[in-house]
């Protein structure tokens, strides 16, 4: 599949293979929406800064969508940004950078404006699984989306008022959000 951002998930993913489901499950605060949005970016952008060579390019870009499910836009926003900078998200949020800096930041921007018809993020605050699939489904047919990135399964307000009729228990309507995602994974060859 297409390469991810690291060695490591590369070797045990083999990259990003369209038609296959990858769940990450982490303890909270270990940065598995940066990793994400690392992945998103390295997929969808060619180029990015490292602080050793410059401005790199990593070859092809795909069509990629991100559904953010608890940042706002502007926080993924952010993220792309230390991604294709390489510069901690603290120093783009206080504007503490130096004039070679700046100019870094800058061309981070243009690189941005440059792939945004490859990198679409959409947010979701509170999914379901119809909307999830609708969203989806959208960008698929609409932008030819290779890659989707689903932020973080959680049970929702919606997601529990989906199955409330039917008293799912809730681990059960988790279950059910996964199993969505994989199935749009096969049925879409993402």
């Amino acid at each position: 599949g297409v390469p991810l951002y690291g060695q490591f998930i590369n070797t045990v993913t083999r990259g990003a293979r369209l038609g296959k489901f990858y769940l990450r499950s982490a303890p909270t605060g270990v940065g598995k929406t940066r990793s994400m949005v690392a992945d998103a970016c390295y997929i969808s952008c060619t180029e990015y800064y490292d602080e050793q060579f410059g401005w790199i390019s990593n070859g092809k870009s795909f069509p990629t969508l991100f559904i953010a499910t608890e940042q706002d836009l502007d926080e993924v926003q952010t993220l792309v940004l230390a991604y294709l900078t390489g510069f901690n998200e603290e120093k783009i949020l206080y504007s503490n950078y130096n004039e070679e800096e700046y100019k870094v930041l800058q061309q981070a921007l243009k690189v941005m404006k440059t792939y945004e018809q490859n990198l679409f993020i959409v947010r979701l605050s509170n999914p379901n699984i119809e909307q999830i699939k609708a969203v989806v489904r959208q960008h698929c047919i609409l932008y030819d989306i290779d890659n989707v990135f689903y932020d973080y399964i959680f049970s929702s307000p919606s997601l529990l008022n989906e199955f409330r009729d039917l008293r799912i228990r809730e681990d059960v309507a988790l279950m059910m959000l996964s199993t969505a995602l994989k199935d749009l994974a096969v049925e879409l060859d993402v």
